[in-house]
């Protein structure tokens, strides 16, 4: 069974790759607005990981130091 499988609809994911070509004919607002919002997605995710307790992340097995590594990256790295 793939990893997402377990998954909710509502998850998504920390940090997402921008895709600059997702649509040539969209105009340079539409694109301006999709980047800020996935920038935005991250912040909120990094700042989520950051606040996140020792017995949270061993309560979801979660690997400490590779979200240390996540929560410290600037928004705009993916």
């Amino acid at each position: 069974m793939p990893i997402s499988d377990n998954l909710s609809t509502r998850s998504r994911p920390l940090a997402r790759a921008f895709e600059p070509a997702c649509h040539p004919k969209q105009s340079f607002l539409a694109r301006a607005i999709a980047l800020l919002s996935i920038w935005r997605s991250r912040a909120s995710g990094r700042r989520t990981i950051r606040e996140l307790t020792s017995e949270q992340m061993k309560a979801l097995d979660l690997d400490p130091v590779a979200l240390r590594d996540e929560a410290a990256k600037p928004f705009w790295r993916a």
